[in-house]
């Protein structure tokens, strides 16, 4: 049997500013915790009619530290774009993709952090923030970054497949979500929640019942939007 979703395992590092050049002024003192030391609220997400089995959302719900990851991710964006496009290049939860991020954080400077502030996070939330504030920055996609949905009846296997599922059909409701919704809040996860019998159309049954946290899934959803092309129409993986 196949493995599926495979790309919602969680792979956990750390973003670390130091010193006075590291300032921020509105993030000075934050000492924001990520994945370990947050607590998560649920949410149960009921398929739709005629689908069998049901999946959950949790969101996070310290607000700092998903507003922190959040300015992070758009001032890193801007001040560093070839760096951000070729971290969202590589397949998610691979070993390019964390061997890349120890390459681009290996040092305790980041500069788009307040001083003396730490954050632990899944790197998944890392490369979400940051390829969320390319699309805010409205940073040009190049070309060969561009990901169709997957062809109609093609198997899916990974979280990044089914949201470019979702999101060939659904891209005003993707846009909202990202353009109106923060990160780990409650307004993300009732939006979600309403997503929900759609979205999980695009889940194999082979996944049904797995939980979910609701920024892993918005982050997904954000980069399937930003590297749709424009003419895809085809609602791929839901027949």
């Amino acid at each position: 049997m196949p493995k599926v979703l495979v790309d919602a395992v969680e792979t956990h590092a750390r973003l670390r500013a130091r010193g006075r050049d590291a300032a921020g002024p509105f993030l000075i003192g934050v000492a924001a915790m990520l994945a370990g030391g947050l607590a998560a609220s649920g949410a149960s997400a009921q398929l739709s009619p005629g689908v069998s089995g049901s999946s959950s959302l949790t969101y996070f719900d310290n607000d700092e530290a998903m507003r922190t990851l959040r300015v992070f991710g758009i001032c890193y964006a801007s001040r560093h774009p070839e760096d951000s496009l070729a971290f969202m290049a590589t397949d998610p939860a691979s070993q390019a993709e964390a061997d890349l991020y120890r390459r681009m954080f290996r040092r305790d400077n980041q500069n788009c952090l307040g001083e003396n502030t730490e954050i632990a996070v899944p790197v998944a939330l890392v490369r979400g923030a940051i390829v969320e504030g390319l699309y805010r920055n409205g940073t040009a996609l190049p070309a060969n970054l561009a990901l169709s949905p997957p062809p109609p009846g093609t198997p899916i296997r990974t979280l990044s497949e089914a949201a470019r599922c979702y999101t060939v059909g659904h891209r005003d409701q993707v846009r909202t979500l990202i353009e109106q919704t923060q990160p780990g809040s409650r307004q993300e996860l009732a939006a979600l929640t309403e997503m929900a019998p759609d979205f999980f159309r695009c889940i194999p049954d082979t996944a049904r019942g797995r939980r979910f946290d609701s920024a892993q899934i918005r982050y997904r959803l954000a980069e399937a939007l930003y590297r749709m092309p424009a003419t895809s129409t085809a609602s791929a993986g839901q027949e």
